[in-house]
């Protein structure tokens, strides 16, 4: 449905919190200490010894500074996204890490990536897989997720553990497959992909926070399969316009965007958009999924206010500020019309793993006269009064 990989639905994945990386800097940094700790015990342990301290004394210390010297290289469990071909890039394999590490530590789900070569049967692959190494087990039983990809059978299968069945049901599975994942893997961005269907699973998970899913640990083989489409290349976009009266305000342009996106229409020249926005579009992924997901949060987004550059050449439409998840809108007017800025928007506006969103205020540019005396925390987010 698409072109080049979709930036605003990867860019609210990973927003770089500091919590990830103080834990990225603890990881490296006990793999550094642990075995300097574990020789410091070691030499205590003999120097012990050669003074004739009894062995009740020094027999465990010196027992203690092998496994600390050892543990690095102590076999370890499967890794959150495990490539086997090198189908990825370490940078991209890094990032599909992170985020999974923190989607176990916000939402408690085991989300595991395997890709590969000639698996075999998917389907017994996955559930052989999520058995043996015990996915979802670690916490909440059975809340594990696994992604295998064979790129030989070019096929993808995305296994859902007992404890999410509830959750994840085969036919979301299917859907984030076909109308999220595979739409990029055919333009080749396989990590983009996994990313971006991350999101539908993250908002699937937080409609269903709270509640209590009681099952065994494991998975009996829920889940979706279905062709990967690894390179088939990018479908045709929509050449279908929208129809607009002379006149409309930039209200009537966001529901113009709203009726387009209900009709997944992914045409990169409708005539709502800027200039800027045309040409960001001309080379963009706009898959399915990602129309219905933004008819559905502007559905739920209602406009509380106006503001109008001193020039009039600019409005900014704001959500009431409560409402988190309803991000402001940029429009330009250019000749006569008035057309959405998204490629504005793409600059000042980023998301929070929550989907909260909040501004890069350098980057307002223009748009700044929208935000004037909004307060904002240290790190771009509205202060809800």
């Amino acid at each position: 449905m698409g072109r080049r990989a979709d930036g605003a639905a990867v860019a609210g994945l990973l927003r770089g919190e500091p919590r990830r990386h103080r834990a990225l800097r603890g990881g490296v940094l006990a793999v550094a200490v642990v075995p300097v700790v574990g020789a410091g015990l070691l030499l205590l342990a003999l120097l012990l010894a050669g003074r004739g301290w009894r062995l009740a004394w020094w027999g465990p210390l010196g027992l203690a500074a092998l496994v600390l010297l050892g543990s690095p290289w102590w076999p370890r469990g499967p890794e959150l996204v495990e490539d086997r071909v090198g189908l990825l890039a370490d940078a991209e394999r890094e990032r599909l890490s992170d985020y999974h590490a923190l989607l176990g530590a916000d939402h408690g789900i085991d989300y595991r990536v395997v890709i590969g070569r000639e698996l075999g049967d998917l389907d017994r692959f996955a559930v052989d897989h999520f058995r043996r190494h015990g996915l979802g087990a670690g916490g909440d039983a059975g809340r594990g997720l696994l992604l295998v990809l064979d790129v030989a059978a070019n096929e993808v299968r995305l296994e859902v553990g007992h404890g999410l069945e509830a959750v994840f049901v085969d036919a979301f599975v299917a859907y984030v497959e076909a109308r999220q994942m595979t739409e990029f893997f055919a333009v080749g961005r396989v990590a983009d992909g996994i990313l971006a269907s991350t999101e539908l699973i993250v908002a699937q998970a937080e409609t269903a926070e709270g509640e209590v899913l009681p099952a065994l640990a494991g998975s009996g083989g829920a889940g979706a399969r279905m062709p990967a489409r690894l390179g088939e290349g990018a479908t045709a976009a929509d050449e279908a316009q929208v129809v607009i009266a002379d006149g409309a305000t930039p209200h009537d342009v966001l529901a113009a965007y709203r009726r387009a996106m209900q009709q997944r229409n992914d045409n990169p020249e409708l005539a709502i958009y800027g200039r800027e926005t045309r040409r960001m579009l001309a080379d963009w992924v706009m898959t399915p999924a990602q129309m219905d997901n933004m008819a559905r949060s502007l559905a739920g987004c209602p406009v509380a206010r106006e503001l109008t550059a001193a020039d009039a050449r600019r409005v900014v439409l704001l959500a009431p500020v409560a409402e988190r998840r309803c991000p402001p809108y940029f429009f330009v007017r250019e000749g006569e019309a008035w057309r959405l800025d998204l490629a504005g928007m793409m600059q000042a506006v980023r998301f929070g793993r929550d989907n909260r969103w909040r501004l890069e205020v350098g980057a307002l540019g223009p748009y700044g006269f929208g935000f004037e005396g909004m307060a904002l925390d240290a790190n771009g987010y509205p202060v809800v009064p």
